[in-house]
């Protein structure tokens, strides 16, 4: 049978889907000026001279102004990462050149001419969800978080590979699913482990590109990530301020002659469900993705090819099921208790469970308000062949 045609419809959507990412990077700062900032300054002018005064006296004017700027600092460094992965042919944009300029207005001619429009409001919110993911994997200001989520992973990893000094720790092949920007595999090779990141998202393979391969030195970025909150700030300082990325130079890993650190696109079904990837893996640790899956017995099923026997599965997260209500998805949903017998029945023997562990996710600490997960980590392994 002829799949030909098939394939091609498959790669067209994949580049349709690759080019709205793009449109949301770009349309950031038309986007946030027109709906965030404009708007807000014109409800301000509506309103009566004596409560426009009043508003004046505070600063809240001034403080919306600055936000303006901001945004647009935000958008240059946006179009700095999207031009890092040259996609189209893209002029740099550092310049302001005409060259530039005529090549955003073909762009956008072009998404016009195909019925596209340039952004939705949920590719927009994945657009600031990535400048916040910048915060929390490659800043200062991250490590609180990174500690509550990939501290008790790395002490798992320290205590099972103990006797393996750092140096020797090349030949253990380490998996990340859901990778995001790339922060905890960086730091699994730190620690000599060899290992390989893998990411679905564009949103998250273009930042981890620009992060991890165009980066020259620490604290070389500077963002606002917060600028867009608008609700429960305490005050215009936390609104406004920056953030500094990378706190470290992803080049300058150490063990680099002993260890690998790879970085893969792809479905993780697809790219590791396949014959090649059968019992390639000495660990997977699935940090915050498990819940990601809209049948998660496949990504067991997935797990399990993927793994060696006896090899080590470290899952830690919520289980915030990403297509529970979402129009036009299946999903299947399980409770933790559910979720871990499941985990057993699919023959990992489990070594260990911790419950009720605090941990957020992007999040502003300086915010009024704060959600925290009440997460979970299990430790289990795939048994040895009899």
């Amino acid at each position: 049978m002829d799949d030909s045609g098939s394939n091609v419809d498959e790669q067209q959507a994949e580049a349709n889907a690759l080019m709205d990412v793009v449109a949301a990077f770009m349309c950031y700062k038309v986007f946030q000026l027109n709906n965030g900032i404009y708007r807000r300054l014109h409800h301000i002018d509506e309103l009566s001279e004596r409560h426009r005064e009043i508003v004046s006296s505070l600063g809240t004017i001034d403080k919306i102004k600055r936000a303006e700027k901001l945004v647009r600092a935000n958008y240059r460094f946006l179009l700095d990462l999207v031009y890092s992965s040259s996609v189209g042919e893209m002029p740099d944009p550092s310049d302001n050149s005409e060259e530039f300029k005529q090549w955003y207005k073909s762009f956008v001619d072009s998404r016009v001419h195909a019925g596209k429009g340039m952004v939705s409001d949920g590719h927009m919110s994945k657009v600031l969800s990535t400048l916040k993911q910048f915060v929390r994997d490659w800043s200062e200001d991250g490590q609180s978080e990174r500690q509550q989520t990939y501290g008790p992973i790395m002490a798992v990893l320290e205590s099972k590979f103990a006797d393996v000094a750092p140096e020797s720790r090349g030949g253990i092949h380490v998996l990340i699913p859901g990778a995001g920007l790339g922060r905890l595999a960086f730091d699994i090779c730190c620690r000599g482990f060899s290992c390989q990141g893998n990411e679905f998202s564009y949103f998250m393979l273009f930042a981890s590109n620009y992060i991890l391969n165009k980066t020259r030195h620490v604290n070389q970025h500077t963002i606002y990530p917060f600028v867009h909150q608008f609700s429960n700030v305490a005050s215009a300082q936390d609104q406004l301020r920056a953030v500094r990325v990378p706190d470290v130079l992803p080049s300058e890993m150490p063990y680099r002659d002993t260890a690998d650190f790879s970085m893969t696109a792809g479905d993780f079904i697809e790219v590791y469900g396949a014959e090649d990837q059968k019992e390639k893996w000495d660990v997977i640790v699935t940090c915050f993705f498990m819940d990601t899956a809209n049948n998660v017995l496949a990504y067991l099923d997935t797990l399990w090819n993927a793994l060696k026997p006896g090899a080590l599965w470290i899952n830690l997260g919520p289980l915030l099921w990403h297509f529970d209500n979402v129009e036009n998805e299946s999903s299947i949903e399980f409770t933790r208790e559910e979720f871990l017998e499941l985990i057993a029945k699919f023959g990992f023997v489990i070594e260990e469970t911790k419950v009720h562990l605090p941990v957020s996710y992007t999040a502003d600490p300086k915010n009024m308000l704060q959600y925290t997960y009440s997460s979970f980590m299990c430790v289990a392994h795939k048994p040895n062949k009899e």
